[in-house]
């Protein structure tokens, strides 16, 4: 029960600092634009979240393996360095692992690997950030 209040902790900072649902017009727009496949990635992290709150481990299964998908296809492959493919690597195991892990209704690690992958999010923001000031 405490890992679960720790993520729904870091979550929901997480998510407070997209700014995406803002309620004063002026910070509408988040200071980077959202691509189309954010907002999916956003979409589907947040049922994962959701799912392991309540314990809907069927919620939690089909959320994992879409985000997975989801990161295999084209628009997910923003930078082409070797520092991004391993990033995608390990999130697509956090995935696997939140996957399984509700598969065989096993709250506690289905929780570990969502914190795991949102670690994941975060350090390849983060590193996304720093390439991208690096090119311009």
């Amino acid at each position: 029960m405490k890992i679960l209040l720790m993520v729904l902790l870091i979550a929901s900072f997480a998510i407070a600092g997209t700014r995406i649902m803002s309620a004063d017009p002026v910070e509408q727009s988040p200071p980077h634009p959202v691509t189309p496949v954010m907002k999916m990635k956003l979409t589907k992290s947040k049922a994962i979240l959701e799912g392991l709150a309540v314990e809907d481990f069927d919620a939690v299964v089909k959320n994992a393996r879409e985000l997975k998908s989801l990161s295999l296809e084209s628009g997910w492959n923003v930078l082409q360095t070797m520092e991004y493919a391993s990033q995608s690597r390990d999130f697509r195991r956090a995935a696997d692992l939140i996957a399984e892990a509700a598969s065989e209704k096993d709250i506690n690690r289905a929780t570990l690997g969502y914190v795991s992958m949102t670690v994941r999010c975060i350090e390849c923001h983060s590193y996304m950030r720093k390439h991208r000031i690096e090119l311009n």
